[in-house]
């Protein structure tokens, strides 16, 4: 890591040649001739009495300043600005009569004299020390010059290596380089390195210190090496006083003689430190056995045999303390005495010992043999497989990429197939509500027609009610022409549903439905049959069951089988509706006979089927697939009040669950439909119903029908309901069916008819409750007040008439159920 911050060599350097050094001459008039002169100029202005700003000795001192380049040079103090400190020092003791003749010149003036120079800069002298002569500029040059002869002498002082280099680059007023301040800083680090006891030098604030410090402080980047007592931004003031120069002497001998005793010491412990490494490169293993070594040769030779003449005791070697003992001592011979018994008993042993050696290994080479032929083996049953896992290696390939492109193939299809799904059931909720809001428009319009009018005032009708009520008439007539010669049953008024449409809207109706079938068709048209048909689809997989059946199994291909086929399925059930009339069959679609028809084998066999993980493709998918669908559908399409939508609804819901069992309570899809169907037929409850309460004298013809209607639309709505019975739960219907229904609109309508009509209403309301909730036993308490209606009125006829006789004979329905 370098000492210094390398600068960008954007250096400009002082030039004693240059305007500056004309200008600091003429400012200050200050020469070697004229140092016995007292120069006392004041300024113009009174009132600057401290100094603004000290010049820099540096010529970059305003580059620092202003932080152009934000970069920050800085001279570093070497040990050669000591020793020219140390020469100007000297220096100031020859000049003492000088200092003596300046004094005395001083103490005639004031106690505080001025020196101004024209750029403001003030220099103030107390007179609490004895005036010393201040040198600056050229003169403290000339006098660092002419005192090195003198300090080279001095033995106790420091060395220069290069003191002639220093004072021609101080003569011409160059800066030292960067190498030069490197050099001396290497020196400086060296010396504190390699010297334990060295002091570093002082701190700045016990050398030359003036009268006001905090003055001479300047906001510098100061180094980890910067301790040196000066400033580099400020001039080099020389002041002569005794006591200082003798006490910095006397400081100056004590670091000098430090340093030379820490350069003697040096030698001692560079050889204690050669001495520690070659003991860390030689270890004391080695040098024992070195050792062991020369003494078993030493008293193993006399000096006799070689003609040497050597000492009788070898001499002993270097003690050396180890920490533990390399080579252990030689056993003791035994005293005892040695016979061909004990020999024998020792060979017998070693024997024995090399026996069972031997056994061992001889149990690790049969169990090494056996290894390397169960291993040859398995080499050759390898070789026998390798071309079957090869074949199952690149059916798995190609079975890894086909599902990857019908992935692909389905996302990129789902999105047009949703945005048809939506255009079609827009198409049938539109319908849908047109129809509903026609008749709730008609009641309210009947309503209004059949009011009692106030004052013999018939009400105001527009022409939009009129038309309305001519359509209706209209559609009536002809649904009563469309009953003529079909049934021998009379038709009840009321019975049945207004769904009749203008031939522009059932045209608008088609049109807009084989749009959307087109679409459909031209869905899959890029797709090959393998990723478009439910047949091609099942192939493969049938394959992949076929070849490896495990891992079928393991990869829960029965669960991901639905999705796959959803989208194919919804397609093709797209214009699927169960609401309308010559509809699609689903049991007679292809797509479930491909599905009933999955993997089944020739030798197929019930216990086989029951371990088979597809025996719940065709659940799977009616509850993944159809409910849904179906779903939508009761949402959109379906009218409570239609007996046949009903009817068709209600037929479809008990074959999906008589079909396939997997469809119960804890299905999500199916509690779902089955709570919009209860949501639909209470909406239809609350909007769809309204029988009007006439006065029986007040009553004409026309009021009499219109209520007639009513009442029939209502009881067509109660059978509708109650057609759930079985599929719902019964305190659902009882709720929707008989509280809501029966009891607040049908039996108050009841007690406003005469005896006969009631009675006829009465049995109307029988024929369509469920015959499980009239058995004795078994009747809801909602019905009880049905019951009593119905005993009441049979009370009231008279049974004498044959007329009479008929109703009461329907009538016993109810009254075989009152307990």
């Amino acid at each position: 890591m370098s000492l210094f911050k390398k600068p960008k060599r954007n250096i400009r350097r002082r030039d004693f040649d240059s305007n500056e050094e004309n200008e600091e001459e003429g400012d200050f008039k200050i020469d070697g001739q004229d140092s016995k002169k007292n120069v006392n100029v004041k300024t113009n202005d009174p009132k600057v009495k401290k100094e603004k700003k000290k010049q820099a000795v540096l010529s970059f001192h305003e580059e620092l300043d202003e932080g152009d380049d934000g970069e920050i040079f800085q001279v570093k103090k070497s040990s050669q600005s000591k020793k020219i400190r140390k020469l100007m020092d000297k220096e100031r003791k020859k000049k003492k009569d000088v200092k003596s003749d300046v004094n005395e010149s001083s103490n005639t003036k004031e106690n505080l004299s001025e020196i101004t120079t024209i750029d403001e800069i003030t220099i103030k002298i107390k007179n609490n020390l004895p005036i010393n002569r201040v040198l600056n500029g050229r003169e403290a040059e000339m006098a660092e010059i002419d005192g090195v002869s003198s300090e080279e002498e001095d033995d106790s002082g420091h060395k220069f290596s290069h003191p002639d280099l220093v004072k021609q680059m101080l003569k011409k007023g160059q800066i030292p380089d960067a190498a030069m301040i490197h050099a001396a800083r290497k020196r400086r680090q060296q010396a504190r390195e390699m010297g334990g006891d060295y002091i570093p030098i002082e701190d700045s604030s016990t050398k030359y210190e003036t009268s006001k410090p905090s003055s001479n402080s300047k906001s510098r980047l100061i180094r980890e090496d910067d301790n040196d007592g000066s400033d580099d931004e400020e001039r080099i003031k020389m002041v002569v006083n005794t006591a200082a120069i003798d006490k910095e002497r006397r400081r100056e001998a004590f670091h000098t003689a430090l340093e030379n005793e820490s350069e003697e010491s040096d030698h001692g412990e560079e050889e204690e430190w050669e001495k520690q490494q070659i003991r860390k490169g030689v270890t004391g293993a080695q040098i024992a056995a070195v050792q062991q070594e020369n003494m078993y040769y030493a008293y193993a030779m006399p000096p006799e045999a070689v003609g040497i003449a050597m000492p009788i005791e070898p001499p002993l070697p270097e003690c050396v303390t180890l920490p533990v003992q390399v080579f252990p001592p030689l056993p003791m011979m035994g005293t005892g005495k040695v016979d061909h018994v004990s020999v024998a008993k020792r060979i017998q042993e070693r024997l024995a010992d090399i026996k069972e050696v031997s056994r061992r290994h001889a149990l690790d080479r049969d169990e090494r043999a056996a290894q390397l032929e169960l291993l040859r083996k398995e080499i050759d049953q390898l070789k026998v497989e390798a071309p079957g896992l090869a074949e199952r290696f690149r059916f798995y390939q190609d079975l890894r990429g086909y599902v990857t492109d019908l992935v692909e193939c389905l996302d990129e299809k789902v999105v047009i197939l949703v945005a048809l799904e939506q255009r079609i059931l827009n198409l049938y909720q539109k319908r849908a509500t047109e129809l509903i809001s026609r008749r709730r428009q008609d009641m309210k319009d009947q309503a209004e027609e059949m009011a009692l009018p106030s004052k013999n005032v018939p009400p105001k009708r527009d022409a939009i009610q009129v038309r309305r009520a001519a359509e209706r008439e209209g559609r009536r007539i002809r649904r009563m022409k469309a009953r003529e010669g079909k049934t021998t049953t009379k038709h009840v008024e009321g019975m049945s549903s207004d769904e009749e449409v203008t031939e522009m809207e059932a045209s608008n109706f088609r049109t807009t439905k084989e749009q959307v079938e087109q679409d459909a068709r031209h869905l899959f048209e890029d797709a090959l049959d393998e990723f478009s048909t439910v047949k091609g689809i099942l192939e493969r997989f049938d394959s992949w069951k076929k070849t490896d059946k495990d891992a079928y199994a393991e990869a829960y291909v029965h669960i991901c089988l639905p999705k796959v086929l959803g989208p194919l399925i919804r397609l093709q059930l797209l214009t699927w509706s169960p609401f309308v009339q010559g509809g699609i069959d689903l049991e007679k679609i292809n797509w479930n006979h491909h599905l009933l028809m999955y993997s089944l084998r020739e030798n197929e066999t019930e216990g086989s089927l029951k371990t088979d993980p597809d025996v719940e493709l065709v659940p799977r998918i009616v509850e993944k697939v159809m409910l849904p669908k179906l779903d939508q559908l009761v949402c959109a399409q379906w009218d409570p009040l239609s007996s046949s939508q009903t009817l068709a609804l209600v037929s479809i819901v008990t074959k999906f669950l008589q079909d396939y069992p997997t469809l119960g309570p804890n299905s999500k899809v199916l509690t779902l439909l089955l709570n919009n169907i209860v949501n639909k037929m209470t909406d239809a409850v609350e909007n769809d119903l309204y029988i009007p309460i006439y006065p029986p004298k007040m009553a004409d013809g026309r009021m009499i029908a219109f209520f007639n209607r009513q009442f029939a639309s209502a009881v067509k709505l109660l059978g509708n309901i109650v057609r759930w019975q079985g599929l719902l739960k019964d305190e659902v219907l009882y709720k929707i069916a008989l509280d809501a229904l029966l009891n607040r609109y049908l039996l108050l309508a009841l007690r406003t008819c005469d005896t006969l009509d009631a009675a006829l209403k009465c049995h109307m309301i029988g024929s369509v409750l469920p015959r499980v909730w009239l058995h004795a036993g078994s009747v809801p308490e909602q019905l009880v007040a049905l019951f009593n209606q119905a005993k009441l009125l049979a009370q009231q006829l008279d049974s004498s008439k044959p007329v009479v006789r008929d109703i009461l004979d329907k009538l016993s329905v109810f009254l075989k159920a009152i307990p």
